[in-house]
């Protein structure tokens, strides 16, 4: 490798460093912790004496603060479920996962929830993509951000040792070999997750048209089922395009889905 392929991986690397070092803007934390943990408790009572609307009602406004957490979408999960809204506490279990993906509990109920609507784990991406996911499925979106760095880091100066310091030991000289690609699968799976934070909606309705326009009168393409994973690709007034994880596109009203964590109006 010469020098100069060498400046453009570093500079690649700044820009790059740049992109993704504020990947999860959404979570930013809010003021007001103290009125937050006022409604969480009020939520957790609620919840104790059956009253899952009041907990509801206790948790979202936790949410609303701009504090979220996965404990407050596991305990929103817990809450939909006891009401009888799968498609919602499907969507906040997934929303727990996200903060904590290998929290046995949220993964539980998420697949028990799934179960009672006859359906399953489902993944977007292309074959490639899933191989990189299944390798980083229980880190969440912060820590593959400071993984990929750390592994960025120590490739470039591997590198930069090998090109300037001929004495460099063999270990050296072949740890960018066994980096490179431990980094590449890392960045899929890294660009995939921040896809589906910001793409990726859960279907609340019990069933809902797709349709071949964003027109009501328009055919209707194919069914979705109340739990069903999408991601949204456009919107038209109150339309949603949207994606299936089969590929399969179409227009939905935009009343049966509840985006995760997605920009302002898709939720």
């Amino acid at each position: 490798m010469n020098k100069r392929i060498l400046a453009k991986l570093v500079g690649f690397g700044l820009l790059f460093f740049v992109a993704i070092f504020n990947p999860c803007s959404s979570f930013a934390q809010g003021a007001g912790l103290t009125t937050a943990n006022q409604f969480f408790y009020q939520g957790n009572s609620a919840y104790k004496e059956g009253k899952y609307d009041t907990a509801i009602d206790s948790y979202e406004k936790v949410a609303s603060l701009g504090l979220e957490s996965g404990n407050l979408y596991y305990n929103l999960g817990n809450s939909y479920f006891k009401k009888g809204e799968l498609g919602k506490a499907v969507l906040n279990y997934e929303r727990a996962l996200f903060f904590i993906p290998n929290d046995s509990d949220s993964k539980s109920n998420h697949e028990y929830t799934l179960s009672f609507l006859n359906s399953g784990p489902q993944s977007f991406g292309n074959w490639f993509e899933r191989f990189a996911n299944r390798f980083f499925e229980e880190v969440t979106v912060n820590f593959l951000t400071i993984l990929l760095s750390v592994v960025y880091l120590i490739t470039i100066l591997a590198l930069i040792r090998n090109l300037f310091f001929d004495g460099a030991k063999r270990s050296i000289k072949i740890l960018p070999l066994v980096l490179i690609p431990l980094f590449i699968l890392s960045a899929v799976s890294l660009s995939r997750k921040i896809i589906y934070l910001n793409k990726g909606a859960i279907v609340i309705s019990k069933e809902a048209d797709v349709k071949f326009e964003p027109i009501t009168g328009a055919t209707t393409y194919f069914k979705l089922t109340e739990g069903s994973k999408v991601e949204i690709l456009e919107r038209a007034d109150s339309w949603y395009k949207i994606k299936r994880p089969d590929g399969k596109i179409g227009w939905v009203d935009k009343t049966n889905l509840e985006s995760l964590f997605g920009r302002p109006g898709y939720r």
